[in-house]
């Protein structure tokens, strides 16, 4: 009885036939189905062509389970066949894979080793290189501070003042940390009679009349950038200046002070002669009460 139960419920369940649990014993379809409580009840109930006509549905519900459960196992085998091909085909081409990746894991392995051979083949000549640039920027270095008197000898020529003050502040710190070297000494001392021209260049351009407030920012400028020792005489001299300018294009504006009437000129006075006024003001402060300039900046005109 279970296995009639088992085989019932399978062939329901691969054709989708709802199997009643609770179904009467007499139910055929039922999971509870009396086969022989079934028959012996349908032979005491049913007469004799009834009987007949039963058996006989039977059999042909037999045969067509038969042809189905036939059908059922010739599919089953195709998949079966079908999946165990796929699967020899998965198989194949699985190992093929396999030879693949182990023919690329052993390639790069090799070049790993290979680059790591050449790494350490080469790494003794990358520090002889890196040593051989350091020794490059350091000849460079003091091929600029020997040729220093004669860059700044040609910039003084040139009138290239602010080129000349770049030139030595941008040496400065070499020639104070190798100021015990005779070399250095020298060449600090050849360049120290060049900037002392430079400096009397820059005062004498300071103190002629035909400097322009731009070039004479530009002079004072530069004086405190070679570190000009007495910067209030420098400061004094740059005040007094620029008062005569200021001075003097007064009287161009005004020639007679008599001619100076209330209410006439005052407002063209005021904003010609105001506007200098300001740019002296301007000047001085960025001059001396600013933070001194580095030796990337140059004064700028007032």
């Amino acid at each position: 009885m279970d296995h009639r139960l088992r085989v019932r419920q399978r062939f329901s369940g691969f054709y989708d036939l709802p199997v009643r649990e609770d179904a009467a014993s007499n139910d055929i379809d039922g999971a509870n189905f009396d086969a022989d409580g079934y028959v012996s009840s349908f032979l005491r109930s049913k007469p004799l062509p009834e009987l007949v006509s039963r058996s006989l549905e039977l059999s042909s519900e037999i045969k067509e389970l038969d042809s189905d459960m036939q059908m059922l196992v010739y599919e089953n085998y195709n998949k079966f066949i079908s999946a165990t091909e796929t699967i020899q085909q998965m198989k194949a081409k699985v190992d093929g894979m396999d030879g693949v990746m182990k023919n690329l894991s052993d390639s790069v392995k090799e070049i790993t080793d290979s680059s790591n051979h050449i790494n350490a083949n080469l790494a003794e000549r990358r520090v002889r290189i890196q040593k051989l640039n350091g020794v490059r920027r350091l000849l460079k270095k003091l091929s600029f501070i020997f040729e220093l008197p004669t860059r700044l000898s040609r910039a003084v020529e040139l009138d290239a003042c602010a080129e000349a003050v770049r030139y030595w502040r941008s040496s400065l710190p070499v020639l104070k940390a190798y100021k015990h070297v005779p070399a250095f000494q020298a060449v600090e001392l050849e360049s120290a009679d060049i900037l002392q021209k430079l400096r009397d260049k820059l005062r004498l351009r300071l103190e002629a009349h035909e400097t322009s407030p731009q070039d004479l920012h530009e002079a004072a400028a530069l004086l405190l950038m070679l570190d000009e020792g007495d910067t209030a005489r420098l400061r004094a001299q740059y005040v007094a200046v620029r008062k005569e300018r200021l001075i003097g294009s007064l009287r161009e504006r005004v020639p007679r002070a008599t001619e100076v009437k209330l209410g006439e000129k005052t407002g063209v006075l005021s904003r010609s002669f105001l506007d200098e006024v300001k740019r002296m003001v301007l000047s001085y402060q960025e001059l001396f009460l600013s933070p001194k300039p580095t030796d990337q900046e140059q004064g700028k005109g007032a």
